[in-house]
């Protein structure tokens, strides 16, 4: 909970001028924390296929526990709560606590693209987390989906240059998994293992290209992007209070001019009867 801000405050300090490149920033710093690239050579060993259980059983909570947790957001929703009761003094703070913010790129990146590299590490230890793997990311697509149109509300805008972010660390994941099943292929004295040494290669020749053909799209803001108009920041009053029930509203003026159109039509149709 508390180094996903600290990393963020480390990005601030190196001094990243715009909010999406500290976001990209801090989002790369904690995938390489979880995902401790220093330990991959031990991994290699014996004890990468006694961990199997565990990384299956990882995958499969952060699937079914972690995308239930966000389709109900029962954590917003007390933090909310606690912040209304003993830090919001004022109705534009209460709003503020209220507000559901951006789809927080610094945590569900890293975590996502850890998932990625489990799923391709023990692919070949344990074929029984693929099924997981994809049920994880299908389920993803749906929920996250649904939460990033009608929940959460964009802080920024970057035009698509997380993607080169997310490409890099995906080959990354992809190289660590080829070195892995060469390694245990090695170790389970697989004769045809020499033929996968090529596979590092062939992927380090896909980043370049990558890089050398895409990565210089999303650099500069393309033209047809600038030349549009700004979009209007979305009416939070009115999100606000699209969520309050009509019987627990302050705001009776809408009620009162029905009330009174409808006590005329009334009368109208008394005085002509």
């Amino acid at each position: 909970m508390f180094l996903p801000k600290l990393l963020l405050f480390l990005s601030k300090a190196e001094g990243i001028p715009s909010e999406s490149h500290i976001a990209r920033a801090a989002s790369g710093k904690y995938f390489y924390f979880t995902k401790n690239p220093g330990s991959a050579v031990e991994l290699l060993a014996t004890s990468l296929p006694a961990n199997a259980t565990f990384f299956l059983t990882f995958v499969a909570l952060k699937f079914f526990i972690g995308y239930g947790l966000e389709l109900s957001r029962i954590v917003p929703l007390i933090i909310y709560h606690l912040k209304r009761k003993y830090l919001c003094k004022t109705e534009d703070e209460v709003k503020a606590a209220w507000a559901p913010g951006d789809l927080g790129f610094t945590t569900r990146v890293p975590g996502d693209l850890l998932v990625v590299t489990i799923v391709l590490c023990y692919s070949v230890i344990a074929p029984i987390i693929i099924p997981f793997g994809a049920l994880y990311f299908a389920l993803g697509w749906l929920i996250l989906r649904n939460q990033v149109l009608k929940v959460f509300v964009p802080s920024y805008e970057s035009y698509g240059r997380m993607w080169p972010h997310i490409n890099t660390r995906v080959v990354a994941a992809l190289l660590l998994f080829q070195v892995t099943m060469c390694g245990f292929f090695i170790i389970k004295k697989f004769y045809y293992a020499p033929f996968l040494i090529p596979l590092p290669v062939l992927s380090l020749i896909f980043a370049f290209v990558c890089q050398k053909k895409f990565y210089h799209f999303f650099q500069a803001t393309a033209l047809e992007v600038a030349c549009q108009e700004l979009k209007e920041t979305p009416n939070m009053e009115q999100i606000f209070r699209s969520f309050i029930p009509p019987s627990f509203s302050t705001d009776k003026a809408a009620d009162e001019d029905q009330f009174e159109d409808a006590v005329s039509v009334v009368s109208r149709s008394q005085s002509f009867v």
